[in-house]
């Protein structure tokens, strides 16, 4: 049960390589054998690979759509 929460607490950390080498190989170990630990961290790991990437994408028509809606409303 300790490690399961954790697992849960430190997941984050986990993922941006922040635990030292017992902490990370103690969540190793229980996401090795908590299917829900292993879950809940692997859709962690998507969601801030998918936030990682909006980073990366240009909008310069956001900006430019924006004001021209705003332009036109009375």
């Amino acid at each position: 049960m300790l490690d399961h929460r954790f697992t849960r607490a430190h997941a984050s950390d986990y993922l941006d390589g922040e635990l030292d080498p017992a902490e990370r190989q103690r969540v190793e170990r229980h996401t090795s054998v908590c299917p829900k630990c292993r879950q809940a961290l692997e859709a962690l790991r998507r969601t801030l690979t998918a936030l990682r990437g909006l980073r990366s994408e240009r909008r310069d028509d956001l900006a430019a759509g924006v004001i021209d809606h705003l332009r036109r409303v009375p």
